[in-house]
């Protein structure tokens, strides 16, 4: 619970709350003009300071990093656990809260002393954490337990769903407390809140981020950053086992390899043999078309018979003497001396053809011998070049089988990975659903106390907080019929605040507050806006507990608040204005 807040500023508006309603009421006169900075009068900045003096990160744009504020330390005053803590923070030292030694051994921390200051002082992480077990029960130490790791609850997170900021756009959506926040982290901190397993909203975080990362190392890859290497393994299996068969068959040839010294001589050589092999070949075609032809002629060389030339000589009607008759005889003679003698001629030009062609042939048995022994004596050797040629390709086809291989392993693996995140995905919906069976009550008893504001701001509509599963996380969502517009969501989200609230201080925790920025009621009838401040005074009261709200005074004193609202005992002194630089919550105006 805030008791009182407090500044070095000389002229800084020093105040103190009480249980129950709590109205920081501004003031605006005739002279005010849109050029009133929005420090003007100190409303919104009055829930900046809480969420400063509360661990909020100081940023650079920060109204406490400005140059009238950086050097001023701010004081509040806060009932933690039965005891009024007083703490301090300055923008200028803003890692640092300075806090008595009792104070903090209520928190179960420890104070150091300060060299610089000479007070006792802890860190604003330390201070945190001693708010989030105060407030929260989260862990007093984060070192070593679950909640120390990324994608938790953090007790900035949900302190901001008690004290909505403006300027982080918390006002925009019931179930966000800043219009930046991430989906898991909406989801693991509504989860914690409600009494949900938050822990299961966080799991399907870590699953979706290793799904980005592995679609993202494959989009990397087929854009060219990796080169095709991330194809599917059945693609790549077959030129594996052909990239595998072809080393081994390398590697099975080197095995068996050895090296003739002489090697490249005596290749030389087989291959001079079969080349006049060859050409002894080719010269015995035309020699031997010649012996047949020599031997068809020797068939048809016959010597004329005597009756022939006769039988010529009758025919003509000649008789023959004895004279010509003997001329014919001599010539007859003359005749088969000159056949005898080409037969002769004939069968030397055979018998000598004949003879070249087996010496040829001789000549060519002996060369093929002799390129046969050669090619033996070479038969799984070979020379020093073609040895290192075939080390050289086995070790290409062997660094080609290696990479198909690594290509390989890396597919099955995304692949593996990719089927596992689907099962985990499966597990966690599946997780999801037995929890929100399992918590049953607690989500009712969120729903019911969402509707019950909603009845009694809006009788005639339908709607509610809707609490469900999905394959995406959990899904939190407050709908009002003709809502999503004007003050109707304004509403929605009062009523999820108040259920929030309700849930909290109904388990004995809690900040111990809701404090709502007078941003929340623009556009809101007054009836709607005045129930919402009797329904926020109730819970208050109930639990003995504050609602904390901003408001304009022109505003607040024409609403029909209820009798049991003492108008004037809620407001908290002294009451903004912007009449003059010094009427506001600092007393100074700065942009």
């Amino acid at each position: 619970m805030l008791i009182a807040l407090d500044s070095t500023l000389p002229k800084f508006k020093a105040m103190r709350f009480h249980q129950g309603l709590n109205v920081v009421l501004a003031t605006t006169t005739d002279a005010s003009d849109d050029h009133a900075t929005r420090n003007s009068v100190g409303k919104t900045s009055f829930v900046e300071l809480v969420h400063f003096l509360l661990g909020a990160d100081s940023a650079p744009d920060s109204i406490f990093r400005n140059e009238a504020l950086i050097e001023q330390t701010f004081t509040g005053t806060l009932r933690i656990k039965g005891r009024d803590v007083c703490v301090s923070r300055s923008g200028s030292a803003q890692s640092k809260i300075f806090i008595s030694p009792e104070d903090a051994a209520h928190l179960g921390v420890e104070a150091k002393l300060d060299r610089e200051s000479g007070l006792s002082r802890i860190s604003n992480t330390i201070w945190k954490e001693a708010l989030g077990h105060a407030f929260f029960s989260l862990p007093l130490d984060m070192k070593g337990s679950e909640y120390g790791e990324p994608f938790t609850p953090s007790f900035r997170a949900l302190l901001s769903y008690f004290a909505r900021r403006e300027e982080a756009g918390a006002f925009d959506r019931p179930e966000k407390q800043a219009k930046e926040q991430r989906d898991w982290d909406l989801q693991v901190n509504m989860s914690y809140l409600l009494g949900l397993d938050w822990r299961i909203a966080r799991e399907l975080k870590l699953t979706k981020d290793r799904e980005k990362q592995l679609g993202e190392v494959r989009k990397a890859a087929w854009k060219g950053a990796f080169g095709q290497v991330l194809e599917t393994s059945a693609r790549i299996r077959p030129r594996l086992a052909k990239a595998r068969a072809r080393a081994e068959r390398l590697g099975n040839t080197l095995a068996t390899f050895r090296v003739h010294q002489a090697y490249d001589d005596q290749m030389q050589r087989a291959v001079a043999a079969k080349r006049e092999i060859q050409a002894i070949t080719r010269r015995a075609i035309p020699v031997r078309e010649q012996v047949t032809h020599l031997k068809m002629a020797l068939e048809t060389e016959d010597e004329p018979s005597d009756g022939q030339l006769e039988r010529l000589y009758q025919a003509v009607g000649v008789e023959l003497p004895d004279l010509v008759r003997r001329r014919f005889e001599e010539v007859q003679l003359f005749h088969e001396q000159l056949v005898d003698n080409r037969r002769l001629r004939l069968q030397e030009e055979i018998e000598r053809l004949e003879s070249t062609l087996r010496e040829q042939e001789a000549r060519s048995e002996k060369l093929d011998e002799e390129r046969s022994s050669i090619l033996r004596d070479l038969e799984g050797q070979g020379a020093l070049s073609e040895f290192i040629s075939l080390q050289k390709s086995l070790a290409e086809a062997e660094a080609a089988a290696a990479s198909l291989q690594d290509r390989f392993e890396a597919a099955q693996t995304f692949e593996k990975e990719y089927g596992e995140l689907t099962e985990a995905r499966a597990r966690t919906y599946r997780r999801l659903l037995t929890d929100h069976a399992a918590k049953r009550d607690a989500i009712d008893r969120a729903v019911i106390l969402v509707d019950e504001a909603r009845r009694r701001l809006y009788d005639d509509r339908d709607g509610g907080l809707e609490i469900g599963p999905s394959e995406n996380g959990p899904v939190f969502g407050v709908t009002f019929e003709g809502g999503r517009g004007g003050g109707v969501s304004s509403m929605e989200l009062f009523c999820l605040d108040y259920a929030l609230y309700n849930i909290w201080v109904g388990s004995g925790a809690g900040p111990g507050f809701l404090i709502h920025d007078s941003h929340l009621f623009d556009g809101v009838d007054k009836r709607q806006v005045a129930e919402a401040i009797a329904l926020g005074t109730e819970a208050a009261d109930l639990a003995n507990g504050q609602y904390i709200i901003t408001m304009n005074s022109d505003i607040f004193e024409t609403l029909p608040l209820p009798e049991s609202i003492d108008r004037e005992a809620v407001v908290v002194e002294p009451v903004l204005s912007d009449e003059s630089s010094s009427s506001g919550l600092f007393g100074l105006r700065f942009d």
